[in-house]
């Protein structure tokens, strides 16, 4: 029996006008007629708050059925890991704190006017004074956010799934702004997750359900899933007139349907089999997955901003360590930000003639990879803000 009966896919949009057509906010529903797959609605609304209303009935309507549903949106869910640290948010899981903290300062009006420059700005300004969002119109420019992008961050570039041409969820304008709808997006998601109606019987996926495949249908204790998802991993065929955007949502809720029908969709909730126990950890807990994404290929080391320059102090050079030995590469080295090196992995690192070292937090017990000529000066991607750390 396929795992869902109706497969709702959402290409959301930044816009701070209303608007239709291109560049705007696109939904499909495909929903199960015995052996057939309609599309039942394939809609354009204006903005997103009209949109959202849409969806919430037509959720509404499924629960009152007790139908299960999978729903799809655009938008990272997460956000690199570090990002809640970096704001001090202390929630746990931190997925829960950056949502709950978007939410409060979102202001997403009737007419998708909007204050998300604003947002990134004052959240640049509690985390560095400039970084790590970047791109706004000219005008509204300042001294904690820039046009272009300040390489200087210490925060990871992209998240563990964002692959290939997927931009940086730091990036607010221009071509491929997703971190503009990942502000925007949010707020809504959060929404629709905590309605009165739907709340009891929505999980948000890998953050509530975890990576795995899905119970049964029979042993599930909700309808609703809420998915991130990737258009871009579906070929689309289209109309020579035919809005691209309206394509891709329809290209993939017929996608995931298929899938399901064939008894492949269940095992894309468990995520790629070369993820590391760390790996998962970090995406259940903060980043998030997009649905498909990197599905049997091997996930290669992403790129991290460059750490912020340090100013030097007259602090000792002698290295800190315990394990008897002074190489910083040897078991037992710890250095002077509490990171111990636990053993080396034989792997090839992304610095020329490196090896990746596998390191732990003294704080917080957090364990990540680490090119050997890193080792002397990384700080915890976890609790200390430092660059993710390689796959291994």
């Amino acid at each position: 029996m396929p795992e869902f009966d109706a497969y709702l896919m959402v290409d959301w949009s930044a816009s701070s006008r209303p608007k239709t057509g291109r560049d705007s906010v696109w939904y499909c529903l495909v929903v199960r007629d015995g052996d057939r797959l309609p599309v039942v609605a394939l809609e354009n609304p204006a903005t997103r708050r009209l949109a959202v209303a849409k969806i919430r009935e037509i959720l509404g309507g499924f629960v009152r059925r007790k139908q299960m549903a999978l729903v799809g949106f655009d938008f990272p869910f997460g956000y690199p890991a570090g990002f809640a640290a970096a704001l001090g948010l202390t929630d746990t899981p931190a997925w829960r704190g950056v949502w709950r903290e978007i939410s409060s300062r979102i202001e997403d009006r009737d007419d998708n006017s909007n204050n998300r420059f604003e947002v990134a700005r004052d959240l640049n300004q509690r985390m560095s004074r400039g970084y790590p969002f970047w791109g706004c119109p000219k005008g509204r420019e300042s001294a904690t956010i820039s046009c272009t992008k300040d390489r200087r961050g210490y925060l990871a570039e992209k998240r563990l799934t964002d692959i290939g041409s997927m931009q940086p969820i730091w990036k607010l304008y221009g071509n491929g702004s997703v971190g503009s709808q990942a502000l925007l997006g949010i707020p809504h998601l959060k929404a629709l997750r905590y309605d009165a109606g739907l709340s009891p019987v929505s999980h948000v996926w890998p953050f509530e359900t975890r990576l795995r495949v899905l119970p049964s249908r029979q042993n599930r204790g909700y309808l609703i899933v809420y998915a991130e998802i990737y258009p871009s991993l579906v070929p689309i065929k289209r109309a020579e007139v035919e809005v691209k955007d309206a394509a891709q949502v329809r290209a993939m809720a017929l996608h995931f349907a298929e899938l399901d029908d064939a008894g492949k969709l269940s095992e894309l909730f468990a995520g790629p089999e070369y993820l590391t126990p760390e790996n998962r950890e970090t995406i259940e807990r903060e980043e998030g997955w997009a649905l498909g994404v990197l599905s049997g290929q091997q996930l290669q080391p992403r790129l991290a901003l460059q750490s912020r320059p340090s100013t030097p102090t007259a602090v000792t050079r002698t290295p800190v360590h315990r394990g008897g030995s002074a190489r910083t590469t040897a078991p037992g080295y710890r250095n002077k930000n509490g990171q111990t090196v636990l053993r080396s992995t034989g792997l090839a690192g992304t610095d020329h003639g490196q090896h990746v070292y596998v390191l732990q937090c003294g704080a917080c017990r957090y364990k990540y990879g680490a090119n050997g000529s890193d080792i002397f000066q990384r700080r915890c991607p976890a609790c200390q803000g430092g660059r993710q750390g390689l796959v291994y």
